[in-house]
Order: structure tokens, then sequence, then C-alpha cells
């Protein structure tokens, strides 16, 4: 079977460039940026001073230049939150006119002209920006023209993926993301973002910070992401309540088809329902599925 390769037309990206940026990021974001370097990405969020994820993001270097990568729809919300910090700071931020494909599948390794050697590792060629986002998924970011050759070169040797499957990959492997419906709703911990390296508990103070550490060093969380499948002929959208014992028991963060029928979905629930009959509002159960990384 061939690897995949899907044009990821939802996504939207923002550079941060400038002699303060490092420093303008490092005072905003729960991620460390101070450690991102030419090789590597992170995971992030810009959290509200109640501790609550405004937006998640992707981060990594280009060009000199920080780009955060986002959902479209929000880097609008992002560029304007951000802007409102930059006082005196020697700080441009910029829609970054930049494309992205996903490269998925078992021989997926075979249309990159360069590998990158580990998780969240990154690698540049002609093609551009290359970032291993799990053991067989990839993504490529370059200019939208040059992104353009690089699919006429693959497209004879992988088939079109659709970015409902890429979508359900991402959820398969557990990664949260911040979208307009759910913006507000959680603290990092919630949406596991800490298990992916989106949070630092060493780095100096940001928006949110005290309350993000304080639940930290606290101990358990109590409610957290989990993966879970829902034979529903409707769609779970984001920020949908879901319900156990006609109580709320939390909220779905995002959904994607399966191949089977139905949706696989990523849900915010209180821990302490995670063994009991979890439902959508519709009646529909949700069946637990394993997580790719360990909970605490």
């Amino acid at each position: 079977m061939k690897p995949y390769h899907t044009e990821l037309s939802n996504l939207g990206f923002l550079r941060i460039s400038g002699e303060d940026a490092t420093d303008f990021l490092q005072n905003l974001t729960s991620n460390d940026i101070r450690l991102l370097d030419e090789k590597s990405s992170q995971h992030g969020s810009l959290c509200s001073p109640k501790g609550r994820m405004l937006a998640s993001f992707l981060a990594f270097r280009m060009d000199g230049d920080y780009v955060l990568q986002m959902p479209a729809s929000m880097t609008e919300r992002v560029k304007k939150r951000l802007s409102m910090y930059i006082f005196r700071s020697k700080v441009a931020i910029s829609d970054a006119d930049l494309a992205a494909i996903g490269v998925s599948g078992k021989d997926a390794e075979s249309l990159l002209e360069s590998v990158p050697d580990s998780v969240m590792s990154l690698s540049r060629s002609g093609q551009g920006v290359v970032i291993r986002l799990s053991g067989s998924r990839f993504e490529i970011v370059s200019e939208p023209e040059t992104l353009a050759r690089t699919i006429e070169k693959i497209e004879e040797k992988s088939e079109k993926g659709t970015l409902a499957s890429w979508e359900r990959l991402e959820i398969l492997d557990a990664i949260p993301v911040v979208l307009p419906e759910t913006e507000g709703l959680f603290v990092p911990q919630m949406a596991n973002l800490e298990l992916i390296g989106g949070v630092s508990f060493q780095k100096g103070c940001y928006p949110g910070q005290e309350i993000v550490t304080r639940t930290h060093f606290l101990g358990k969380v109590k409610r957290r992401m989990v993966l879970a499948h829902v034979d529903s002929k409707m769609e779970p959208s984001p920020g949908e309540e879901v319900f156990c014992g006609g109580e709320a028991a939390g909220t779905v963060a995002r959904s994607a088809p399966s191949p089977d029928g139905g949706f696989d979905i990523l849900a915010v629930i209180h821990m302490e329902n995670r063994t009991a009959e979890i439902r959508l509002k519709s009646g529909e159960m949700l069946s637990m599925l394993p997580m790719p990384y360990p909970l605490p």
C-alpha cells in the first residue's frame, strides 16, 4: 500500500520575528521557547490569567524567526492577543505565507528528502521544513510554490489522503487543539498538554502560570482528555457536552469519522467517570480506546 499525502488546508501560520522575539514568546507561552532550536519543534499554548488555554500551537524555527502553526480559524485571534503585549518590544507579528502537507503510512519516509530521526525533531531540505509528528506521520511546511512542486514529485508514489483522515490520525495520537468552540475551556493539563511537552514547570512567569503550576504540584488532575469511539450518525462537535447519569461529565475537544463507521473523538472528562457510562446528549455511549501515552 502506498503512503498518503494530505494537503493541510485547515492550518494557519504566524511568524514572530525581531530581536526580542525569544523573550517576547517566553513571557507569554506555556512551553519553554528558549529550548527550541533549528532541529526541534514544540507544542505550546497561550493561556488566560485564569490558566485556561486560549490557543494551542506547534512552534518551530524558520529563517531565523519563530513560526506558530495552529488551526486557520485561530490565527487572527492569536495575532490580536499577541499584539496586545508588544508595547516597546522589538517584535513583529505577521501571517506567514506558508502551506503544509501531511505524509503518513508505513513507507512515508520514502517520500521525504530528509528524515527527522525522532518525534518532534525537524530536518530541512529542498522540500522545506520536515517535522516528525509520530513514528509514521510527518509534516512538510514550505512556501506554497515549493510545496506544489513537492506534491508533483510525490503524487505518483503516494495516495491522496483526506483532511478528515489526517484529523483522525491526530486524534489517535491524542494531540489536543484549541478551536474557537473550545477557547478558554481547558487548563493545559486537562488537555494533556504537559504530557506531550507543551508545558514547562521550570520557566518563568507567563499569563496563567501560577494556576497551571499550582495544578501540577497539587497532584492528580481531576479532568483529563481521553480517546473514545462513538457510534453516532451525527458527528460530535467541539465544545459539545457529554453526560454521565444525566449529569454533565465533560466536553468534546475534537472528532473525526472512523473508517469503520461512527466517530473517534477526544473528550475532556472527569476521571472519576472514566469507567462509567458516558454518553452524548443524543444518547450514544462513548467506548473508551487505549491512549497512545500513559495518563498519570
